[in-house]
Formats: structure tokens, sequence, C-alpha cells
């Protein structure tokens, strides 16, 4: 069993700290502002302080908190988001719906009517991989981030010399 956890890099103390003040101004600098607009919008300006404030926690989890786990056996590929320590389920994908593999434009162009689910990190140096598989009788795109033996495993290229044959 291959099992991958993606995530962003982690920031350093400083870097962390420097978040953390961040975020504790901007929901200060939007109370202030929310508040000012309280005369003029009255319970509505609540509900919109609500808003800011849960889309700057959208962001932060986003950013900073958000990894995925790829979990690979001989017949599933499991993909998990993971917020902290526990892992949630996201979707599995059965390697015998393969439809195909390579870059997100490609399967978009083969499948142009494909659901795409992304389970990707903006600051991971890995490169993607959409994976085209059948899900409910239709073709779905799901784009990863694997490393080299996922990808091999996902792909089902044993060794760098099947690679270049299947290049040919």
């Amino acid at each position: 069993m291959l099992r991958q956890e993606l995530r962003n890099p982690r920031p350093d103390a400083l870097r962390g700290a420097g978040i953390v003040a961040l975020a504790v101004l901007a929901v200060l600098v939007g109370s202030a502002v929310f508040s000012r607009l309280a005369s003029r919008l009255g319970a509505l300006a609540s509900v919109g302080f609500i808003a800011y404030g849960a889309a700057v926690a959208w962001w932060l989890l986003n950013r900073y908190v958000l990894a995925f786990v790829y979990t690979a056996n001989a017949d599933c590929l499991r993909v998990c988001r993971v917020y902290g320590k526990r892992e949630r389920f996201m979707l599995d994908v059965w390697l015998n719906t393969r439809l195909a593999w390579g870059s997100e434009e490609e399967m978009k162009k083969r499948f142009p009517d494909a659901h795409v689910d992304r389970a990707t990190r903006a600051r991971c140096d890995l490169p993607p991989l959409a994976l085209a598989y059948r899900r409910d009788g239709r073709p779905a795109i799901l784009v990863i981030q694997p490393d080299e033996a996922m990808r091999r495993h996902l792909t089902g290229r044993k060794n760098k010399k099947n690679r270049e044959e299947d290049a040919v």
C-alpha cells in the first residue's frame, strides 16, 4: 500500500507569528468597519461581519492548514482532506475505472463534460497529474500531485524503460 501526504510548506516561527498577527488585525479592522456600517445597515452589518470572518478563516485554513492524503492499493486510490490530524474522506477512484491520464488540459479536451475534482496544493513542487475515470457511468477528472512512486502505480508504468517505450 502506498501513502503520500501532500501539504504546503509550513511557515517558520517568525512567519507563523506574523500570519497570526495579520489575521487578528484583519478581524479587528473588519469589526471596526462593520460597526461603523451598523448605523446604516442595522442587523445586516452583523451578518456581513460574520461572512467576512468566515472568509478570513476559510482563507487561512485553505492556505496554511489543509493537506491531502493519497492512499493507493492494487484496486483503489483514496483521497482524503486533512485539517490538523484528522482525515476527512474526499473520494475513491477504483483503478479499473481509469480512462486516461495526463495533463489537466489534455483530459479536459478529451472529456469536456467531465466533473473536475482537485486535490492539489499551490505551493507544492510536485507536478500535477489529471486522472480521468468513470464515476456513475460518466467521465470525471481528478487532479492530484503524486510523487514518483504513486505516479508509477496510478499510471501502471513500472520503470523508466516502460515509459520510454510508451512514448514511442
